[in-house]
């Protein structure tokens, strides 16, 4: 099989600036988005924990301990919803930016309704 050349001027699919946008509205507005865990069981661990003497000596720590704990969530909870739930998401051609429908008529006529692509988490 050849390689084709790539031409950096030609608009690519994967290049939309709709796209682009699409896939940072999906990412925010998505019910199942990573952080909702975390901002709901943080506060009840941080009750918790206020209710031991170490903690109520240390109240200027509350706040780096709950920003540390947030990261960490973090740092599991993202790759398990992108793990967890289907990233791939479709868009009909006649949606996209005017080259970027004329490239995919000019290449493939009436035959490709609709394209897809990953939400890009």
């Amino acid at each position: 099989m050849a390689l084709s050349s790539f031409d950096i001027d030609a608009p690519q699919w994967d290049q939309s600036t709709f796209m682009g946008r699409l896939k940072h509205f999906f990412n925010i507005t998505d019910w199942r988005t990573a952080a909702l865990p975390d901002s709901l069981i943080l506060p009840i661990i941080m009750q918790r924990m206020e209710k031991y003497k170490f903690m109520q000596r240390i109240t200027f720590l509350h706040g780096p301990i709950q920003v540390m704990m947030v990261g960490a969530f973090l740092v599991f909870m993202v790759p398990a919803a992108c793990s967890l739930f289907p990233q791939r998401c479709s868009m009909a051609v006649s949606k996209l930016e005017p080259e970027l429908r004329a490239s995919i008529v000019s290449q493939y006529g009436d035959a490709v309704q609709r394209v897809y692509f990953n939400k890009g988490l």
